[in-house]
């Protein structure tokens, strides 16, 4: 009778032991295909949702400096300032997720960005150089860190704002560049150069840093009001997106009516692009101004 008890008992402690292996075993089955499926996917969901708000933070960046320049423009000595949190990492999901990913902030890291300027009076087929001027103006850049979602770099150059993912560069927010055909017989092209002063800064964070802008000066390079209307104009840039500034170079010249390639040009290399103005029926009205801002990067 004590054995039938016992084998009873024994076989019942099996049952339970067998029965907490299945369910242990099922539940790390769960575990895994919920790591390895719904929290990668949320990941990115995230991170993406975190590049969505770096872009609204170089958006704001392009805005103030914009209102810095103007306010230049209008007022030589002023001397506003405005400040700019960059949300340096996100993509953090509380419980199942709580790291975040990372991003690197630089200011004026970038010694390729430069712009050249040429601009030629031709008459009676003789070539006058009326204008070739180089300038350096500097960017500011944030650069992604991210575990899920690809990663992404948005640059502010020239007063551009651009988005660079996978040798791939899309413009965004224009810059201060306008190209109008008036009446057919002038081409109006205004250029403002936006020079970001300050030192060389790189920063690696995955918290809130703060870019703080300071309007300086505000100058005019070039009248042809003033100096001599050209025939023939020529902007050079050499840049790390090439392809974002070659593509808003062409639309703006093709929604002006320009004919490629008799009126204008854009060459596009591995890291620059050349748009040349060269209209036999035209004159160009060429202003070219330059805004200078200070960017610093910490804790003010």
């Amino acid at each position: 009778m004590n054995s039938v008890k016992q084998f009873f008992k024994s076989e019942s402690a099996v049952s339970t032991v067998v029965s907490f292996v299945l369910l242990l075993g099922l539940f790390v089955t769960v575990l895994a295909v919920f790591n390895a499926h719904y929290i990668p996917e949320w990941k990115a969901d995230a991170e993406k949702a975190h590049m969505d708000d770096v872009y609204d933070d170089m958006s704001q960046l392009k805005a103030r400096a914009d209102m810095l320049s103007l306010a230049s423009s209008l007022d030589e000595d002023s001397t506003v300032s405005l400040s700019i949190p960059i949300k340096m990492g996100g993509g953090d999901i509380p419980i199942v997720g709580p790291t975040k990913s990372s991003g690197v902030l630089s200011v004026n890291d970038d010694d390729n960005f430069r712009i050249s300027i040429e601009g030629l009076n031709t008459t009676n087929s003789t070539n006058q150089l009326v204008i070739s001027d180089s300038y350096f103006p500097g960017n500011i850049r944030y650069a992604s860190n991210n575990g899920y979602y690809v990663d992404q770099t948005f640059a502010y150059e020239n007063g551009a704002v651009i988005v660079s993912q996978r040798e791939r560069s899309l413009m965004k927010m224009d810059p201060s560049i306008s190209i109008k055909n008036q009446s057919g017989t002038l081409l109006k092209v205004d250029l403002t150069l936006m020079e970001i002063t300050g030192d060389r800064v790189v920063i690696t964070s995955n918290g809130i840093e703060e870019v703080k802008l300071t309007g300086n000066d505000w100058v005019e390079e070039f009248n042809s009001t003033k100096n001599e209307s050209l025939t023939n104009l020529t902007i050079s840039m050499n840049t790390s997106y090439p392809s974002a500034w070659a593509k808003y170079l062409n639309d703006s010249a093709k929604s002006e009516d320009l004919a490629y390639p008799s009126d204008y040009n854009v060459d596009e290399g591995e890291d620059y692009v050349i748009f040349n103005l060269n209209s036999s029926d035209s004159n160009i009205d060429f202003h070219l101004n330059k805004a200078t801002v200070d960017a610093r990067v910490g804790t003010f």
